[in-house]
């Protein structure tokens, strides 16, 4: 890859607050990883995360679902034992549970299955693993930088400091999935790419072969990233970069071939776990969505989808990425430009689209558009930089009024973050915390729930803020029987029509409204009808 274009800075360029810019970057590093490690077991332990603790147990779902919900009682105590892992655990038994759901690469999961082993099943523990890849993102992010503008290095420690304080990188590495892993394994292969591109040797194209193979082993959705690859390299290299591309690109996906085996044997299953992407969703929905994706790289406060900030927040946040990229393609050349066009647009742009030609919701998904953002800090990092540098005093100031509201945006993100219960990554899990503090005032509960295909994962996800006592009654059909197993306070979790329809007859249903954190239908208190 050729070296970027740059202005003429003269000395502003190479002094400009140097030293303070690399104590700024550094006391921003020490703060990610502070943020990254701080209240790992405080958020709620949501659907997906129990099914991670579910999997590296060597636990089936279908079968757990089947031993449990046959109409008997268990505490939330004996519930979450399912948590941990069994007697005659072992590695073939997780890797049993992994090839169920092909849809995840096995990587994260074996390693924590590892770690889970060594130290114990922990929620904190888990987390940890997530948390250490998120921080390895810090420096791989400095070394893209600085290959990417190599005459700047204040780019890259700016953009550093962008993601060091990023809410949703930080969301992403407080969570017991994958995602942060992923991160890492893209930013390693961009990396990897564009040295191959320059040095052209068969040592590093060797090298972006195994990088795209790690991002591989951290998603499958490593398919956008790998487009967008192909674009730039098309689009700006010669036939024999094609070439040194194009068989790198196949060792890269001869290592993973191991898992494309499992995901075509297993395909129909993948059809089905993924099910739920197909499913419509109103695209008024679909589009506020979007935008919030990108606004959480530097703000992200949790705010209904109604509120003021979800619109002008994600409108602010891509135009000044607009700018930005207009910046980078006006003073560092072509192929910078390209590359980061690439990279932020690709993605997003099949995600959508698809979901516009089929009617589906999975671009309403953030994690699967990180491909895109993690181009977001490499892109207003240049911009910020040159803007720090210029000899205009009213350039210098907005560069460092835009470097400080970005820092004060995501530092009050993650910090407000931190101390909630629940944010919008938990999903279908938000308001657990908050229902299982109010069943937690409630003498006696009898926690119900029919059997549906979220059931499992949101009865474990409840027990671990339940009282260890609380008794869970767990149906094998969507029919209410008569009588309770106990006398006790019952209460419906989450029911479906079907479970509601049946309860009407002998059951008076009253929703819960009286509490804060979930609306009344996520919990129905029952009264035996005279």
């Amino acid at each position: 890859m050729s070296e970027p274009v740059t202005r003429p800075q003269g000395r502003n360029r190479l002094t400009y607050g140097w030293f303070r810019v690399k104590l700024l970057a550094l006391v921003a590093i020490a703060l990610g990883i502070l943020l990254r490690f701080s209240h790992l077991d405080h958020k709620v332990y949501w659907h997906d995360e129990v099914f991670t603790s579910l999997r590296i147990a060597g636990y089936l779902g279908p079968q757990v679902n089947a031993q449990l919900f046959t109409n008997r009682t268990i505490t939330a105590g004996e519930l979450l034992q399912y948590q941990q892992f069994p007697v005659d655990a072992s590695l073939a038994r997780t890797w049993t549970s992994l090839v169920d759901h092909p849809e995840h690469p096995p990587l994260y999961y074996l390693m924590t299955y590892s770690w889970g082993r060594w130290w114990g099943a922990s929620v904190a523990g888990y987390r940890a693993i997530a948390a250490l890849f998120g921080v390895l993102a810090l420096p791989l992010m400095y070394w893209l930088g600085r290959e990417l503008f190599p005459t700047n290095p204040a780019v890259a420690w700016i953009a550093v400091v962008l993601l060091s304080i990023s809410p949703v990188h930080v969301i992403y590495s407080q969570e017991a999935r994958e995602y942060s892993l992923w991160v890492v394994g893209m930013l390693l292969a961009n990396l990897a790419l564009l040295r191959a591109l320059r040095l052209d040797t068969r040592a590093v194209w060797l090298g972006y072969g195994v990088a795209i193979a790690l991002s591989w082993y951290g998603s499958l959705v490593t398919a956008l990233l790998g487009l967008s690859h192909l674009v730039f390299v098309g689009l700006t290299q010669r036939p024999r970069q094609w070439l040194a591309f194009a068989l790198a690109f196949v060792l890269g996906l001869g290592l993973f071939a191991p898992w494309l085996w499992v995901v075509g044997q297993q395909w129909q299953r993948l059809q089905t776990v993924t099910a739920w992407t197909r499913e419509p969703s109103p695209l008024a929905f679909l589009t506020k969505l979007w935008g919030l994706h990108y606004s959480a790289t530097v703000a992200d406060f949790n705010l209904p989808l109604d509120h003021w900030f979800t619109w002008l927040g994600p409108l602010l946040l891509l135009g000044l990425v607009a700018l930005a990229l207009v910046h980078v393609w006006r003073h560092y050349g072509r192929e910078t430009g390209l590359f980061l066009t690439s990279l932020l647009l690709i993605s997003p742009l099949v995600l959508i689209g698809s979901d516009l030609i089929r009617s589906g919701k999975i671009s309403g998904t953030t994690r699967y558009f990180f491909p895109s953002l993690i181009a977001v800090p490499l892109l207003l990092a240049p911009w910020i930089a040159d803007l720090l540098a210029a000899s205009k005093p009213l350039a210098k100031t907005l560069g460092r009024l835009t470097l400080a509201s970005l820092l004060i945006l995501g530092i009050t993100s993650v910090g407000t973050n931190l101390r909630a219960p629940a944010w919008w990554n938990k999903s279908i899990s938000y308001p657990n915390p908050f229902i299982a503090a109010y069943l937690n005032t409630v003498p006696d509960p009898l926690v119900i729930f029919g059997p549906n295909s979220n059931a499992l994962g949101e009865a474990i996800s409840l027990s671990y803020d339940l009282k260890p006592t609380t008794v869970l009654w767990l149906l094998a059909d969507k029919q209410m029987p008569p009588t309770l197993p106990e006398p006790k306070t019952p209460f419906l979790f989450k029911p479906d029509g079907p479970l509601q329809t049946s309860a009407q007859s002998h059951w008076q249903m009253t929703p819960v409204e009286e509490a804060e954190g979930f609306a009344g239908p996520n919990l129905i208190k029952l009264t035996p009808i005279p």
